[in-house]
């Protein structure tokens, strides 16, 4: 398939090519088509591009509908990073599905240092890891001022891992069949969970960065957690305006340090 003015298509799951012809073009947007596309595992390093700054926007046609499988092995599936330390704007990544079996993180937004920082982004994406040894399906790091609609699903290690996610909104579900659904780790403030479907996991969510402070749950649905639904142990504070309780919770609560406040609720956090 041929490209179009200010549109770049993803072919043969060769992400490679399709921002080198990104560069190419000076800007646009790379769709990907419908279907399930084979890709290899790969590190798109945005220094590498001379044309290529603000303005990355990755459409698909919805989230079971432009499929990226990066297969079964050790290591990363897809990071989109900048070694020369950028501060980027308005990435747009929408419409697709990230899935496969990496031992590693399947899809990953920014350099675990933090030395890239991603702000007023938009994103909307699937990502289900299917390897038990796997560290993470959704690593968002140095994100600020972004909205983030997820379904993110993995057998082992973190569902949705926020490492320094700042004064953004999240909304969408978590499950870890093994592991832990949604963590808040570090610098990841002040932002607001509007919902968030935590179910047919191990572990729902953990509070542990200790600068992960004034977090707001808007409405928090468990169900079917084998393990803790909610465990706060950082000593920061976090609300919950609306939660609700639904079957086989093991343990609703755990809570080791900071404070939070529950308000609706069918079941006492404790």
């Amino acid at each position: 398939m041929s490209d179009r003015a200010g549109v770049v298509t993803l072919r043969d799951g060769d992400w490679r090519d399709a921002f080198r012809r990104l560069d190419e073009a000076g800007s646009g947007v790379i769709w990907v088509p419908p279907g399930t596309h084979d890709c290899e595992p790969t590190r798109i390093d945005l220094a590498e591009y001379d044309s290529i700054g603000d303005d990355i926007v990755i459409r698909g046609t919805g989230l079971d509908t432009s499929v990226l499988d990066f297969g079964t092995g050790p290591g990363d599936g897809f990071t989109l990073a900048d070694s020369a330390g950028s501060d980027l704007f308005y990435v747009e990544i929408t419409g697709v599905g990230f899935q496969g079996q990496r031992d590693g993180v399947l899809f990953r937004l920014g350099r675990d240092d933090f030395a890239d920082a991603y702000n007023s982004c938009t994103l909307a994406v699937a990502t289900n890891n299917g390897s038990p040894d796997a560290t993470a399906a959704c690593r968002l790091n140095h994100v600020l001022n972004t909205r983030h609609f997820g379904v993110h699903n993995t057998v082992g290690g973190t569902a949705l891992d926020l490492r320094q996610f700042q004064f953004g909104g999240i909304t969408g579900s978590t499950s870890s069949r093994q592991g832990e659904s949604l963590v808040l780790r570090g610098y990841s403030l002040a932002n607001v969970v509007e919902w968030l479907n935590v179910e047919a996991c191990e572990d729902g969510v953990r509070i542990a960065g200790e600068n992960s402070n004034i977090n707001r749950f808007g409405m928090l649905y468990g169900a079917n957690v084998a393990g803790t639904l909610w465990r706060h142990e950082a000593p920061v504070e976090t609300r919950i305006d609306a939660a609700f309780v639904g079957d086989s919770v093991r343990t609703v609560a755990e809570h080791t340090a900071g404070e939070y406040t529950v308000g609706l609720c069918n079941r006492a956090f404790e």
